[in-house]
């Protein structure tokens, strides 16, 4: 009897096995997901073609002249300063705006020119070569909201008297880059 037991419970797992197997095969299917995932946002932040300026001033009563040029594609902005007497400035604003879908922010301004000076506060940078002295303040670090944000980027040119003078001051020439990097906005 023992033995029938025993075949009779094997053929019942081995019914339970064959149930479990078909039930299975059954169920399993292959699952398939598609789709399209489409990038509709926009990165446009420049310097605003146009709608740069700049103003003079004097203790001398000379006028300095310049110029300024942003490039087309807004991504450079190049000045010209001719200086004439000690005390002559230029101060050149130049603005940035944001025509992309992304907010964006300012995240480094560098400076590259002759004895660079960053204030600790990072919001001013001096360069200074023989007679010459840019000062340059940051547009800041605000949020520049999509398609809407603006900033002013303000460089000054400044002819400075050195104490110990400089006898070819009128043939001094000074260049500076300042480059800003910005990025999308938290």
């Amino acid at each position: 009897m023992e033995t029938k037991h025993k075949n009779a419970l094997i053929v019942a797992l081995l019914a339970v096995v064959l149930v479990m197997t078909v039930g299975y095969a059954a169920f399993a299917q292959q699952l398939n997901i598609e789709g399209n995932a489409t990038i509709t946002s926009k990165w446009d932040v420049h310097f605003q073609e146009g709608a740069e300026n700049y103003q003079v001033g004097s203790l001398m009563g000379t006028t300095p002249t310049g110029d300024i040029t942003v490039e087309p594609g807004g991504l450079t902005a190049t000045f010209e300063a001719e200086l004439i007497s000690p005390g002559d400035t230029i101060t050149y604003n130049v603005p940035i705006v944001n025509a992309g879908n992304i907010n964006a922010k300012l995240n480094e301004m560098t400076l590259s020119g002759n004895d660079v000076t960053v204030q600790a506060d990072r919001v001013t940078a001096i360069s200074k070569d023989g007679n010459i002295k840019y000062t340059v303040t940051s547009p800041g670090d605000n949020v520049l909201q999509a398609e809407t944000g603006t900033a002013t980027l303000t460089i000054k040119a400044e002819f400075v008297d050195k104490a110990e003078g400089n006898a070819n001051a009128k043939d001094s020439t000074a260049s500076l880059t300042v480059s800003l990097n910005y990025v999308q906005a938290q």
